[in-house]
């Protein structure tokens, strides 16, 4: 049972509550950069493509490790993307229960069948053994998503279902990489046929606004990504393909170049401030911390506990009384949202749905202060003690 010290302390040590990202606070050490590019762009006149769309485009290609093109949101990406691929109606493609709606709705929107697979429970990521067993002669696609940080198992996916294209879905875990295995050394979002990213604010990478990137190492694959996004256009009207409007626009390029600078010391701030909950919250027989993959760094997007799903709703009241923010990503699998009931459940997703009930996630933002990370600990360790 908690205590009430913390509360004590909180309000002693802290000015402020603790949201899950504090943007402001993010961006206060180049916010005058921030401003001054941004203003660049206002006073340019040029709000559609252009230079600075070309200019982050090519530095997110060499930080990668492979050509990159904006588009306008992680969503619109996922979807180009299997545009790309030619899915269609009566084409199905698999995809985790437990991730956010956009990795299914861009499915469903090209008239294509969801098909789910599992997770694992230790690394939230697809399980491979969980995809295999719901392959068909009409899987077109697989969606791998690159959850909380760090890598799905793309090699294992290969050998589960090869010849199938994989989509990976890295709107979570821009800046990770592979360490071991066939890909080490690649960026998370190179390996498969494309790789899709998010920009949405609260990002490793994030614009001030929505934003999105597709890569791929496969010149025509993104040659024809690329034409998909600008109504299908070979050049200006001159329209071979049935394509969407899906633009990165300047305002939000000039930021993401000013952002991707500064990317490396955000992650290892991250990671520093992980390792030190890890530590924290290791002797707790009540909380089970995140597992990094043997073959993946982790940039921990997300530092995400699992607890007893009958101590999570109490959990959450406490932290919000310490003025600490909590989420829970995510509180319902997909194949249960009305949205989706629609598909077919082939094989068993008891780890989607189990993780649905226990996990919670707490504050891991780049810009936490000491005395923050402190208050965290404490609360966390005073409620499971």
């Amino acid at each position: 049972m908690w205590i009430r010290p913390i509360l004590q302390y909180n309000s002693e040590t802290m000015s402020k509550p603790i949201p899950m990202v504090d943007l402001p606070k993010i961006h206060a050490p180049y916010q005058s950069e921030l401003d001054k590019a941004v203003l660049a762009v206002v006073h340019s006149g040029g709000y559609i493509g252009g230079t600075v769309v070309q200019e982050f485009e090519a530095k997110a290609s060499t930080y990668l490790g492979a050509p990159v093109i904006g588009v306008g949101s992680g969503t619109d990406a996922l979807q180009i993307a299997l545009m790309a691929l030619d899915i269609k109606a009566g084409d199905e493609v698999i995809v985790p229960a437990f991730t956010y709606a956009a990795s299914a709705e861009v499915i469903g929107l090209l008239g294509a069948e969801v098909v789910w697979c599992d997770v694992n429970e230790s690394t939230f990521t697809i399980d491979p053994d969980s995809v295999k067993s719901v392959l068909s002669d009409k899987t077109a696609a697989i969606i791998a998503v690159h959850l909380y940080g760090q890598c799905a198992d793309i090699e294992a996916l290969e050998n589960c279902a090869p010849g199938i294209p994989i989509v990976e879905d890295t709107a979570q875990a821009f800046g990770a990489s592979f360490t071991r295995g066939k890909y080490t050394g690649r960026s998370a979002g190179t390996v498969g046929a494309f790789g899709t990213f998010s920009f949405f604010p609260t990002k490793n990478l994030g614009a001030l606004g929505d934003g999105g990137a597709i890569a791929s190492t496969n010149a025509l694959l993104l040659a024809k990504a690329k034409s998909i996004a600008s109504h299908g256009q070979s050049k200006k009207y001159h329209h071979d393909l049935l394509g969407v409007n899906s633009r990165l626009d300047p305002i939000q390029a000039a930021a993401l170049t000013i952002k991707l600078h500064y990317l490396p010391q955000a992650l290892t701030a991250k990671v520093s401030i992980a390792r030190q909950y890890l530590n924290a919250f290791e002797p707790l027989n009540e909380v089970v911390l995140p597992l990094p993959v043997s073959f993946s760094n982790h940039t921990y997007h997300q530092f995400t506990l699992r607890v007893p799903s009958d101590k999570r709703e109490g959990f959450a009241s406490f932290m919000n009384e310490c003025g600490i923010a909590t989420m829970v990503y995510y509180p319902i699998p997909l194949h249960k949202q009305k949205a989706y009931a629609h598909f077919e459940q082939r094989t068993s997703l008891s780890v989607s749905e189990n993780l649905s009930n226990c996990v919670i996630s707490i504050p891991v933002h780049e810009a936490l202060e000491p005395p923050e990370i402190g208050a965290i600990q404490t609360a966390v360790t005073t409620y499971f003690s």
